[in-house]
C-alpha cells in the first residue's frame, strides 16, 4: 500500500497534479501476499470509507491535510505490521481504491526534524517571571555601593556616589548593570517564556489617601539610584520588555493583578525580597524569594538544593512552604500584617501584639474580621472562657484581647493598607501574547555598548 507521503514525494516534481481514482492491489504490488487478520481488515475497510468522508474529518476536529496525513501514516504501519505477523490467519487478496480528488493543492508542506517521533524530547513549559523591578534595582545598586551604606554625612555620601558606576555620559549605571547581570541568566536558566517587570514610580499611591502616613518614615531616595528607575524604564521599554509603573499603584499591584489575571493559563514566577508577595502564592503562583537564609530554610525541610531547580540567593515558596514557615495560608499574610503591622512600610496594627499571638488566632479563625465577630461584647464569663480558650488550645499566654479591641480601627487601616490589589483596569484587558518574551538582543547590546557596560554584550 503505497504512503500518501511517498505518492506525494514521487510526484513533487509535477506541475497542478491532479490525483485519479487509482486502485492498489496489495496481492500483486508485492512479491509475497499478506497473511490479514479480521483487525487489519476492519481498520483497512474503516481507512477506505473515511478518508475522504467529510463528516468523519469534522468529526475527528483535525484539519483536512493533518487527517490525511494521519490516517495514511496509520495505512503504512499497518503495512509494515502485515510482514512480520508470524501467525497467518488467512489468505485474503485485499484492494483498496482511493478515491482521489483535487486535495493536493490544500495539502501543507511539512518540514520534520529528525527526532520529530523521539519521545525523549520534553515539550517546553510556558512560565511567566514577573520581576520586582524596584526590588532588585535597589538591591543591585547597594550591592555595588558599598561605600554608600555607610556614609553617614552629606560629603561622605556625595564621595561614595564618585565610586559608582557611569556610562561614558556620565550617566549612574551601577544598579542597572546588576539588575541585567542578574536578570539576564535567570532568563536562559529557567526557560523563561513570557516576562513583565513591575515598577515602583512613586510613593503618593492609593494608599496614601487611605493613611497619609504610610511609608512616611522612609528616607530619600539617593538620587544616583532615582536617575536609575527613570533609565531603566527606558530601556526596558526600548528592548521590548514589558514594564507596569505608574504614580496611582505600587509595583506589587501591577503583579496582583497579573497573577490574577495569568494564573490559570500559565504558571507564574514572582521575584522579589518582599514578603509583601507572599499573599499571591497560590498552586499555580510560585514566590522566589530572594533570601540570604535559602540554604538553611531548605534544609530545615529536608530539601536538597542540588536537587531543584532554583537561582541561586533564592527560597521557592509554594503554599505548602508558607505555611510551614508562616503558620498561615498565604492569603493570611494580610491578617498577619493587619495585627503586626508593618514599621518598612509605616503600618501601625494592633499595638503591642506580634507573631506569637497572631499567628494562632489568624490561624484558628481566618482572618481579621473573623477575630472580632468572636471577640466583641462579651460578657465577663465568656471573656474569661476565651482567654482560657486562647491559653489553652491556641498556646497564647500573654492575651491579646484588650488591646485587638482597644486598636480595631488600626487593625483594619492596616489591613487595607497591606493588601495588594488584583483588579488594575488596564491588565484586565491584557491577552497573554503580550507578555511572551521577544527581547529585540540587538537594540540592548547596542545600548549596552553605550552605557559601557561592554561586559553585558555576548
Amino acid at each position: 500500500m503505497e504512503n500518501l507521503f511517498d505518492f506525494l514525494e514521487n510526484k513533487n516534481k509535477e506541475e497542478n497534479i491532479i490525483l485519479e481514482t487509482k486502485t492498489i492491489d496489495i496481492s500483486t504490488t508485492q512479491n509475497d501476499k499478506y497473511i490479514i487478520d479480521e483487525e487489519h481488515l476492519k481498520h483497512i475497510e474503516k481507512v477506505k470509507i473515511s478518508l475522504y468522508n467529510e463528516d468523519e474529518i469534522k468529526a475527528s476536529g483535525l484539519e483536512r491535510s493533518d487527517y490525511i496525513r494521519l490516517n495514511s501514516y496509520v495505512g503504512s504501519r499497518l503495512n509494515t505490521d502485515l510482514r512480520i505477523k508470524n501467525n497467518p490467519i488467512k489468505e485474503v487478496e485485499v484492494k483498496i481504491e482511493l478515491v482521489e480528488e483535487n486535495y493536493l493543492d490544500s495539502l501543507e508542506e511539512v518540514e520534520m526534524d529528525e527526532d520529530i517521533f523521539n519521545e525523549n524530547d520534553s515539550i517546553k513549559e510556558n512560565k511567566l517571571l514577573i520581576v520586582d523591578g524596584s526590588s532588585l534595582l535597589s538591591t543591585s545598586f547597594y550591592a555595588t555601593a558599598r561605600d554608600l551604606l555607610f556614609a553617614k554625612t552629606e560629603e561622605q555620601k556625595e564621595f561614595a556616589y564618585t565610586k559608582l558606576m557611569k556610562s561614558p555620559d556620565g550617566e549612574y549605571t551601577n544598579g542597572i548593570y546588576m539588575f541585567f547581570k542578574t536578570l539576564l541568566p535567570l532568563i536562559e536558566s529557567q526557560k523563561i517564556t513570557h516576562l513583565a517587570v513591575v515598577l515602583d514610580r512613586s510613593r503618593n499611591t492609593f494608599r496614601r489617601e487611605i493613611d497619609p502616613e504610610y511609608k512616611a518614615n522612609r528616607s530619600e531616595t539617593p538620587y544616583p539610584l532615582k536617575s536609575q528607575f527613570k533609565l531603566l524604564t527606558e530601556l526596558l521599554q526600548e528592548i521590548n520588555i514589558p514594564v507596569f509603573s505608574h504614580t496611582k499603584y505600587e509595583a506589587d499591584d501591577f503583579a496582583g493583578s497579573l497573577v490574577k489575571k495569568f494564573e490559570k493559563d500559565i504558571p507564574i514566577y514572582l521575584h522579589t525580597k518582599d514578603e509583601d508577595y507572599i499573599q499571591l502564592v497560590s498552586d499555580n503562583t510560585k514566590l522566589w524569594m530572594v533570601t540570604s537564609k535559602a540554604d538553611d530554610m531548605y534544609k530545615e525541610i529536608g530539601i536538597d538544593k542540588k536537587n531543584i531547580n532554583v537561582p541561586s540567593g533564592i527560597f521557592e515558596y509554594t503554599p505548602e512552604y508558607v505555611k510551614h514557615f508562616k503558620g498561615i495560608e498565604p492569603i493570611q499574610i494580610i491578617d498577619a500584617k493587619a495585627i503586626e503591622g508593618d514599621k518598612s512600610d509605616n503600618i501601625k496594627g494592633v499595638k503591642n501584639v506580634g507573631p506569637t499571638s497572631s499567628r494562632p488566632l489568624i490561624a484558628h479563625y481566618g482572618s481579621i474580621e473573623e477575630i472580632y465577630k468572636n471577640i466583641e461584647n462579651l460578657s465577663k464569663n465568656e471573656e474569661k472562657e476565651l482567654l482560657t480558650f486562647f491559653k489553652e488550645s491556641l498556646g497564647i499566654k500573654r492575651s491579646p484581647l484588650k488591646n485587638l479591641l482597644l486598636y480595631k480601627e488600626d487593625a483594619i487601616i492596616s489591613k487595607k493598607l497591606a493588601t495588594i490589589k488584583t483588579d488594575i483596569e488596564e491588565i484586565q484587558n491584557m491577552d497573554l501574547d503580550s507578555l511572551a518574551l521577544n527581547i529585540d538582543n540587538e537594540k540592548m547590546h547596542e545600548i549596552f555598548m553605550n552605557l559601557g557596560m561592554v561586559s553585558l554584550v555576548k
